[in-house]
């Protein structure tokens, strides 16, 4: 015989949960109570949300009580490893300012590493006989390109465990929006 007390409570948790999930993300769920204005926040989510797409990811936001500065740490974990993100939020007086920064090692040498990974990136210089920094000045999409040379993102790659692993440091700073999804 149906027994409506015990699905009630059971219906309600389920529908409860399925809009909350897909309603917020983990970077919207770490922003509900940022001092930040809701298009800054907003910016920041569509950032995050086309970076870490559908991977497994925790966040930390790590903001200070009286801080207008949003602060979070996420870890992404890719099928082999895992990366560090770390994103910046601060409004402007022309916006929003969003800053990314992404650290992860490669068991590869760094000349490896940037065959495989920094074809179109611009060798700009070294920091030291290890560390090479590279910016990112050929996309694909020509349209895509930042016109201030400061803002494209830039990789530091540094050799390390003798030569057999490369850790790779990426950041960009005042992150544009990305590009809008085509509906089919």
């Amino acid at each position: 015989m149906f027994q409506p007390s015990i699905l009630s409570p059971l219906l309600l948790f389920l529908v409860v949960f399925s809009t909350h999930a897909n309603a917020n993300t983990k970077m919207a769920q770490a922003l509900a109570q940022a001092k930040i204005p809701k298009a800054c926040q907003q910016k920041l989510i569509r950032i995050a949300d086309d970076i870490i797409g559908k991977k497994r990811h925790r966040v930390l936001e790590k903001t200070l009580s009286n801080s207008t500065t949003f602060q979070a740490f996420v870890l992404l974990s890719y099928n082999d490893q895992d990366t560090h993100l770390s994103f910046t939020a601060t409004e402007t007086p022309k916006g929003c300012q969003v800053n990314m920064n992404e650290s992860f090692e490669l068991p590869a040498n760094c000349l490896e590493a940037r065959q495989a990974l920094f074809k179109r990136w611009a060798l700009i210089g070294q920091l030291s006989n290890t560390t090479y920094v590279l910016r990112y000045d050929h996309p694909r999409k020509k349209v895509r390109r930042l016109a201030d040379e400061n803002a494209r993102a830039i990789a530091f790659l540094t050799q390390t465990r003798n030569g057999k692993a490369c850790l790779i440091s990426k950041q960009q700073q005042d992150m544009p929006e990305p590009p809008q999804k085509q509906e089919d």
